[in-house]
C-alpha cells in the first residue's frame, strides 16, 4: 500500500513539473487577442515581456514534432515529450537548458498561426523576440478568426491577410 502511494506521489510530482506553462500561455493569448491594434494595423508583442522567467532563445515547433527533432534543434539532451497532435509549442532555452515551454491546441484552444522570418526558421533569440500580431478571417464558407504571430520585421510578408475581415454573422453561427 505504501509503495502505491509513493509511486502515485512521484507520478504527480513529475507531471506537475513537466507540463506546459499555463501562465505564459494566458499572457500570450491576452496579448495576441488584445484589441489595441497600433497605427500600422497590428499589435506589437515582445515575447520576453510575457514570460516570468529568464531565457536566451525561444523555439517554435509544429504539431507531432518528435522529441529527437526537438533535441537536435536545441542542440542538447532534453527529457521532454514530443509535441502532441493538434498542438504547437513555444520552447524557451536559457543557459543551455530548457527553462519553460508552452503547448496550445491550435484547432480549438487558441487559433494562432506562427510564421517564420528570414534566417530565424522559428528560432527567436531574445534580442529579436518582438512580434506583430493581428486577427484575420479564413476564406470560404467555414470562416474562422485566426491570429498571426510573426517577427515584426517580416510583417509585410503577410500584410495581405490584414484585409481579410470576417463576416461576423458567419463566424458567430459556428
Amino acid at each position: 500500500m505504501k509503495k502505491n502511494f509513493w509511486f502515485l506521489g512521484l507520478l504527480i510530482g513529475l507531471l506537475g513539473c513537466s507540463g506546459s506553462d499555463n501562465t505564459t500561455l494566458k499572457k500570450l493569448q491576452a496579448a495576441v487577442e488584445s484589441e489595441n491594434v497600433g497605427p500600422k494595423g497590428y499589435n506589437v508583442i515582445n515575447l520576453a515581456n510575457i514570460t516570468d522567467f529568464e531565457w536566451d532563445t525561444a523555439y517554435f515547433f509544429q504539431e507531432a514534432t518528435p522529441v529527437l527533432d526537438i533535441r537536435n534543434e536545441i542542440g542538447f539532451m532534453w527529457d521532454g515529450t514530443a509535441v502532441p497532435n493538434f498542438h504547437h509549442r513555444f520552447l524557451f532555452v536559457g543557459k543551455g537548458k530548457v527553462v519553460g515551454f508552452v503547448d496550445y491546441n491550435f484547432k480549438e484552444e487558441f487559433l494562432l498561426s506562427v510564421y517564420g522570418c528570414n534566417q530565424d526558421r522559428w528560432i527567436y533569440p531574445r534580442s529579436r523576440a518582438t512580434f506583430a500580431s493581428f486577427k484575420y478571417c479564413t476564406t470560404g464558407e467555414d470562416q474562422k478568426t485566426v491570429y498571426t504571430f510573426i517577427p515584426e520585421p517580416c510583417v509585410e510578408n503577410i500584410q495581405q491577410l490584414m484585409g481579410q475581415k470576417c463576416n461576423e454573422e458567419k463566424v458567430a453561427k459556428k
